[in-house]
């Protein structure tokens, strides 16, 4: 055969493959399987961006568990296998439609990295600690969501009024339109998001934990629990991507406060 033709062939045969792994490069970004997708940053919720950003079909595209709020602040969301539901401020739970709007929140596909078994914990402080110690394993300067379920003896959770504009800080939205539940003897889910030290302002450092019972009857942003007995399924994330708002207001805010403390307040 011509030499000029096998070298040809050759060259189109590499580049067949290269087309492949590109393919399936773009595919498994697509997929978001190691990515935490997150909206607006949390230095800007605090300070009153509550307009929505994207909507829930939108965000669920990025993700099939993850914890955030809606338009004007109307509730907590909890993501669980691909369903996004609001627990409002009246303690009912909502299934949200696709075309409700998202102005803060976090998502990503959820991927077991590892388990968790046999944990039990006395209170919020004790579970948390006990996180603490898993993600050592892998590193505390990733990010990770946990999916904890068990058995509750108490659990203590929060939803929050909707806001009218103008809006105000989150601070003073805590101190008055916050809504707390206290329920026992609940079985269900928590879903547990954290980020690094690092990464401070954008999200709140640390553990945030939102709950779902599994009658989807209760659940809201987790202020404590008593007497937890159940295991967790870990997924270690790599990758960041976020969108942020596009209003007037978020253009022109003044991010130079340090909100740490504010942050740490409210949760």
């Amino acid at each position: 055969m011509n030499k000029k033709i096998i070298f040809a062939l050759i060259i189109m045969g590499l580049l067949a493959v290269s087309a492949v792994s590109a393919q399936n490069s773009l595919f498994l970004s697509n997929n978001n399987d190691d990515s935490m997708y997150q909206v607006s940053l949390m230095q800007a919720f605090m300070h009153g961006e509550y307009d929505g950003v994207i909507t829930v079909g939108d965000f669920k595209s990025h993700g099939d568990i993850g914890l955030g709020t809606f338009e004007g602040v109307n509730g907590e969301m909890i993501v669980l296998d691909g369903v996004v539901y609001q627990a409002a401020a009246d303690g009912s739970i909502n299934v949200m439609s696709d075309d409700e709007k998202i102005p803060f929140g976090t998502i990503t596909n959820f991927d077991e990295d590892g388990k968790i078994d046999n944990i039990t914990a006395k209170d919020f402080d004790d579970l948390t600690s006990q996180l603490d110690n898993e993600i050592t394993k892998y590193g505390t300067n990733n990010m990770y969501i946990i999916k904890i379920k068990g058995d509750f003896s108490n659990i203590t959770v929060r939803s929050v009024e909707k806001q009218e504009k103008p809006y105000k800080e989150f601070t003073d939205v805590a101190a008055v339109d916050q809504r707390v539940f206290n329920h026992t003897e609940q079985t269900g889910t928590i879903v547990a998001v954290y980020f690094p030290d690092y990464m401070n302002e954008l999200n709140m450092h640390g553990w945030h934990l939102h709950f779902l019972s599994d009658d989807k009857t209760k659940g809201g942003h987790v202020l404590n629990l008593t007497d937890f007995n159940g295991s967790g399924q870990v997924d270690e994330i790599h990758e960041f991507n976020m969108i942020l708002p596009t209003d007037d207001s978020f253009a022109k805010m003044n991010f130079t406060e340090d909100m740490t403390s504010k942050i740490s307040s409210v949760e």
